[in-house]
């Protein structure tokens, strides 16, 4: 009996299991039914608008851009950027106020296209379950108690547009700092002293405008923001000008002074006249004579080109750059630019001339001392003088000198070019110049003795023949012929016979006469003592 009770239960216990297993199974199939349909329901919830679409009830910023496409999102906010950087705002420095818009400081917004795609893929990415979540959180917008996406944006201003505005708008800053001045005057020095100033620190300016914008700032109407200032010291004062006493260096040219060369050695001279150079200030010879052209001053004048002279504006300043090279050497300050000529000047000796150019070559001075330089430059008649003036570093025992040494010479010969001038007209119309390889020596001495001796340039002049124009000009073809292939052969002496044979042919065929018809004369006695004579 007691075995009988046993299976008994047992199969009542498998009973018991086999109905739970049928019923668990019903429940995770009804389990899986409705999880399906929930997948289903929530994956047509979060599909229903097209990938490109924004989802209802996203702003960026204060711009509502609920069923936007990409290309509309952007077009908005760039109508609100626009709006933004119309507004107006003040900037304040001491008691100076200006009036700018955001747009003249460089207002931008940050990524915009970034802002948009992260409202086009709000509900679009990551799982199911939390693009739903992501899409019921924005609610719908017929319900009042809606909830909104903000995504809010970041803005910024442009250094360089705040330093123009600083530049332009403030530069007239009462209060500015104002350099000393020197200046000579009747053989004395005459200075001026200068005074401090307040200046806008445009740096913390611009990094408390970037603060501002990035924290503080809200779109509502006229802001005043206050830049910041600082005490501005004069760059040159009243002490540094004072050091300026002593003549480092001095040389003269000379030059002929009543016509348009002379006119334009005097302009440039005069240009450069007063200038200072602050310790490791350069200063360049071409852009302190101003462009040479007619609102300048400057006349046309001879000048070199490609290894001819040519008439050009400013013809003749070249004098001026090589005087004032070697006031410079013999100051010894630093040369950080110089060019010798194409052809060689008959103002200096070889390689200590400077030659410049606009815009292609240049005299650049650098002042290498501790001491202010102050560049003395007049014409005087027929003669031009530079004086550098500053503080005498160099001991009184201590002599610089400049050696010009010719190293090689070619001569440039003759050219002689036909000329519609009659014949016999032999003329020079262009000197020559020699072509020249040279060398300047740097010579020092102390108490008179030689200590030194080093090269200090090197220059190569071109050669360029002397131009002889000669005449071909004349009716007899023959005698035209003759000397101008006499000129095709470039022989001094086979030209100069050939005008004078054509001259002989002109000659004769201009005095030559025609035949007299035979006449019958009365006979007639001749007195003793005479010829006869031809009527």
């Amino acid at each position: 009996m007691a075995r009988r009770g046993r299976r008994q239960r047992r199969r009542r216990s498998m009973a018991a299991q086999r109905r739970a297993i049928i019923i668990g199974a019903g429940v995770l199939g009804l389990a899986l039914i409705a999880f399906l349909v929930v997948y289903f329901v929530m994956r047509n919830a979060v599909n229903k608008i097209a990938a490109d679409i924004i989802w209802d009830n996203i702003y960026i910023e204060t711009v509502d851009v609920s069923g936007m496409d990409v290309e509309k999102a952007n077009k908005a906010l760039e109508e609100l950027l626009a709006e933004y950087k119309a507004q107006k705002i003040k900037l304040v420095a001491e008691e100076a106020e200006v009036e700018v818009t955001l747009g003249n400081l460089g207002f931008q917004m940050k990524d915009i296209d970034k802002l948009v795609e992260k409202a086009v893929s709000y509900g679009k990415k990551g799982n199911i379950w939390t693009r739903y979540r992501q899409v019921k959180d924005l609610g719908r917008k017929e319900n009042k108690s809606v909830t909104n996406m903000l995504i809010e944006a970041s803005f910024e201003i442009d250094a360089d547009a705040v330093t123009k505005v600083v530049s332009e708008k403030f530069a007239k800053l009462e209060g500015a700092a104002v350099n000393a001045t020197i200046k000579r005057e009747n053989g004395k020095f005459v200075i001026t002293d200068g005074k401090a100033g307040i200046k806008v620190d445009v740096e913390k300016s611009i990094q408390n405008m970037k603060d501002h914008f990035e924290k503080d700032w809200e779109f509502q109407g006229a802001e005043t923001i206050k830049l910041v200032t600082t005490v501005d010291e004069p760059d040159v004062t009243k002490e540094h000008l004072q050091q300026v006493k002593d003549v480092l260096g001095t040389y003269s040219t000379s030059f002929k002074a009543n016509n348009n060369r002379g006119k334009n050695i005097a302009n440039a001279t005069s240009r450069i006249n007063g200038m200072v150079l602050m310790p490791g200030e350069v200063m360049s010879a071409s852009d302190s004579m101003g462009s040479r052209n007619a609102a300048n001053g400057y006349l046309e004048a001879g000048s070199y080109l490609n290894g001819e002279t040519v008439e050009s504006y400013g013809g003749g300043v070249c004098q001026v750059s090589t005087t004032l090279y070697n006031a410079v050497i013999l100051a010894e300050l630093e040369i950080t630019e110089r060019s010798s000529h194409s052809m060689i000047v008959d103002y200096v000796k070889p390689s200590m001339d400077a030659a410049i150019s606009e815009g292609v070559l240049d005299l650049k001075i650098k002042n290498n001392t501790e001491a202010p330089i102050y560049i003395e430059g007049y014409t005087n008649g027929g003669t031009l003088t530079f004086t550098v003036y500053g503080k005498e570093y160099r001991a009184a025992t201590r002599k610089v000198s400049y050696v010009s040494e010719t190293i090689s010479s070619t001569d440039p010969g003759k050219k002689f070019v036909a000329t519609g001038d009659p014949v016999g007209t032999y003329k020079k119309a262009v000197s020559a110049h020699m072509g020249i390889k040279a060398k300047l020596w740097k010579v020092v001495t102390e108490n008179g003795v030689e200590v030194s001796r080093e090269q200090f340039n090197k220059s190569s002049y071109k050669a360029s023949p002397a131009t002889y124009h000669v005449g071909i000009g004349t009716d007899h073809a023959e005698a035209a012929a003759i000397v101008n292939n006499a000129i095709k052969t470039q022989d001094e002496t086979t030209i100069k016979n050939a005008i004078a044979q054509a001259q002989a042919i002109i000659v004769q065929a201009t005095t030559a006469t025609p035949a007299t018809p035979e006449t019958t004369t009365p006979e007639t006695t001749t007195p003793e003592g005479t010829q006869p004579t031809t009527p």
